[in-house]
């Protein structure tokens, strides 16, 4: 059949194959020996994220520090791609955010405040005892922390430099394109070129399992809460391996079809919960305690930013367990929310795009874990709902259940919910198998939709399993692992696109006005002949 011979055509066989490969290999090991896999994926989690905490926390602020400049010096200006936006602006913001937050916003939205009020983070716990009222303010600032303007750095790394190149100088849609500055035009099919985009792969199915092992969770466990029923391990695999077929319809239906149109519908759903949260719980509070937890964001940013907890391990362990493991999910998701920002950003500016993420994006995730996190810890706290103990008897997925369902009209908002974790599990499949088709075949720009059928599939057998081998232990784990390499990646990527637009577009500027200089001197100064003016 033609589509078959189209898919064998445009395959990229290095990246393709060793992606292959390694998913497949990892989903059989863990088969055939689930008890040693079990054992090192929990020794990754601490081990490897405590003697990595330095290159996570480190190389994300400098990513930070890099793409704030490029937003507000003279670069910003700069167009990806001639003519107008392809996409409008709400359609355009609804699939950033999708694509950039989704798995964490619905999983951890309700519950990571709760935890980090159960169990004060170090940097605050010196001063505050657990699950006091002085407890709540830290609790919210830090699930803002991590969901804040940071977690789009690593995006930004890539997606920039990438759609710099592909859309400016027609480089090839794919992650290497990014590293353009250093290895060359003629270089991007060389060794490195090729190694960097198979890492990407490998990065990419990593951080991508992760995100919909979390919504996997809160499907199973919503539907444990309400009925009561335990999946065993087999039909976990099985659920979670069947929820793939929901979204391969939207993965074939394409961008615009699918990824736009239930981005916008998330947004939609999540303003409207939010909205249930801030009118029917204890408003005024949570409009207090979210203004004081940006107030201390801005305060503690760099202290939070660069806390590995040295010194005690519990405080490492925790570093570990929290900063770490976002910096990782977040760098071991550029690859594809990278490629996917950089395909959705033609015909906008390098300010517009990064000013995006960095002022819209964040005050939606101000707005979400303020209101929905702040919403939890003070209905804990006073006793409307006792939403930890659910936690310990149905699974860490069942927070937002139990929070909505403790409002009047609750089982229309938990319904609501579950559906924004469906609609959400979609979009963050949908843009990471069109990444991992574009990796896959040499930077096609619409790779087919076997191809990303056939990625959905690998990427729902890893998250499955991933699971049952440990939950969310098991999923902090592997990302903290898959992540590293593209740390160092996403660091070379934007600062080499720093060099290239001061020494590529300086030039351009300062032949410019030397070009004007001379056309001024020769119409202001008057020219002579032998002494006498030439009329």
């Amino acid at each position: 059949m033609q589509v078959w011979r189209d898919f064998r055509n445009e395959v990229d066989r290095v990246p393709f194959l060793i992606g292959v490969v390694i998913t497949l290999g990892f989903v059989s090991w863990a088969a055939l020996d689930t008890e040693t896999v079990a054992s090192w994926i929990g020794w990754a989690q601490f081990t490897v994220g405590e003697h990595l905490a330095w290159l996570y926390l480190g190389s994300v602020l400098a990513m930070l520090i890099f793409a704030g400049y490029l937003m507000i010096s003279k670069y910003g200006k700069i167009r990806l791609g001639e003519g107008p936006p392809e996409y409008g602006t709400f359609a355009y913001f609804a699939m950033f955010f999708s694509a950039g937050l989704s798995a964490g916003i619905v999983f951890f939205g309700p519950a990571e405040a709760l935890w980090h009020y159960e169990a004060v983070p170090p940097v605050f716990g010196d001063t505050v005892g657990a699950e006091t009222t002085e407890a709540i303010v830290p609790a919210v600032t830090y699930s803002v922390f991590h969901y804040g303007v940071s977690a789009w750095a690593g995006y930004l790394a890539i997606g920039i430099p990438v759609a710099y190149f592909a859309y400016r100088y027609d480089a090839p849609f794919r992650v290497s394109t990014a590293l353009l500055p250093v290895l060359g035009r003629e270089n991007l099919d060389g060794v490195i070129g090729r190694t960097v985009d198979t890492l990407a792969v490998v990065a990419t199915i990593g951080g991508i399992a992760t995100g919909l092992g979390f919504i996997s969770l809160q499907l199973l466990d919503g539907v444990t809460l309400q009925t009561g029923y335990e999946f065993s391990n087999l039909e976990t695999v099985l659920a979670i391996t069947a929820i793939t077929v929901l979204f391969t319809i939207s993965v074939v239906a394409g961008i615009s079809r699918g990824i736009r149109r239930l981005s916008g519908f998330n947004v939609i759903i999540m303003s409207l919960l939010l909205i249930v949260v801030l009118v029917g719980g204890p408003t005024i509070n949570i409009l207090n305690t979210g203004i004081s937890a940006v107030g201390t964001y801005i305060n503690h940013f760099f202290e939070m930013s660069l806390f590995t907890g040295v010194g005690s391990e519990a405080d490492t362990g925790w570093a570990a367990s929290w900063t770490v493991f976002y910096w990782a999910w977040w760098i071991a998701w550029a690859p594809f929310v990278g490629l996917f920002l950089a395909r959705i950003s033609k015909g906008r500016t390098i300010r517009s795009v990064i000013g995006t993420a960095f002022v819209t994006m964040t005050i939606i995730s101000l707005l979400w874990f303020s209101v929905v996190g702040g919403g939890s810890v003070w209905m804990q706290h006073t006793g409307a709902v006792d939403i930890l103990q659910a936690i310990n008897t149905h699974g860490e997925g069942v927070s937002g259940y139990v929070l909505f369902g403790a409002f009047p009209g609750g089982e229309i908002w938990q319904a609501l919910f579950f559906v924004l974790v469906v609609t959400f599990f979609a979009t963050s499949a949908d843009s990471s198998t069109l990444a991992l088709g574009m990796l896959t075949t040499g930077g096609k720009m619409t790779p087919s939709s076997i191809n990303r059928v056939f990625w959905s599939v690998l990427q729902g057998m890893v998250a499955s399993v991933l699971v049952v081998l440990g939950g969310v232990t098991a999923l902090r784990s592997s990302v903290i692992v898959t992540g590293a390499p593209f740390a160092i990646v996403c660091i070379v990527a934007i600062s080499g696109l720093a060099w290239w637009l001061r020494n590529k577009h300086g030039k351009e500027e300062k032949e410019n006005l030397s070009g004007r200089s001379e056309v001024d001197h020769k119409q202001t100064t008057p020219a002579t002949d032998g002494g006498r003016d030439i009329e």
